[in-house]
């Protein structure tokens, strides 16, 4: 009797392991990333009710913070972003820190819409961290 009570604990045990791992693994799923923290409080977005494509907005966000929509590809440090977007050949935007970092509502420097050369100049022997969007 005390074996078959010791068998039917561990048949317990393991299915209720089974649930448990399959409700974890249900609510990892149903949980996509919906941004992307990029340096103090400037995030990029996934598409939503608000934007059909990615894009950057400071999550404290000022009337002085850029919010640039159709991200294409972003190159990042402590003091810059440097956004692409999707389209014209004029369609890079820089967000220069207005002091040593970049911080949201700080009135951070916004320059563009401006060329490819342009960024490739600005990027010269800087190291950036790079995320593209397809």
């Amino acid at each position: 009797m005390i074996v078959i009570l010791q068998e039917l604990k561990q048949r317990t045990e393991k299915s209720m392991g089974r649930y448990f791992n399959f409700v974890l693994l249900f609510f990892l799923i149903s949980c996509s990333p919906t941004n992307i923290k990029l340096v103090d409080d400037y995030y990029i977005y996934s598409p939503d009710d608000y934007y059909a494509t990615h894009y950057l907005k400071c999550k404290l966000s000022s009337n002085h913070d850029p919010v640039i929509d159709s991200v294409r590809v972003v190159y990042w440090n402590d003091s810059t972003i440097i956004i692409g977007r999707e389209g014209r050949k004029y369609n890079w935007w820089v967000i220069k820190a207005s002091g040593e970092k970049l911080k949201c509502c700080n009135n951070d420097s916004v320059i563009g819409p401006v060329s490819e050369h342009f960024v490739k100049a600005y990027k010269a022997n800087i190291k950036y961290s790079k995320l593209i969007f397809n």
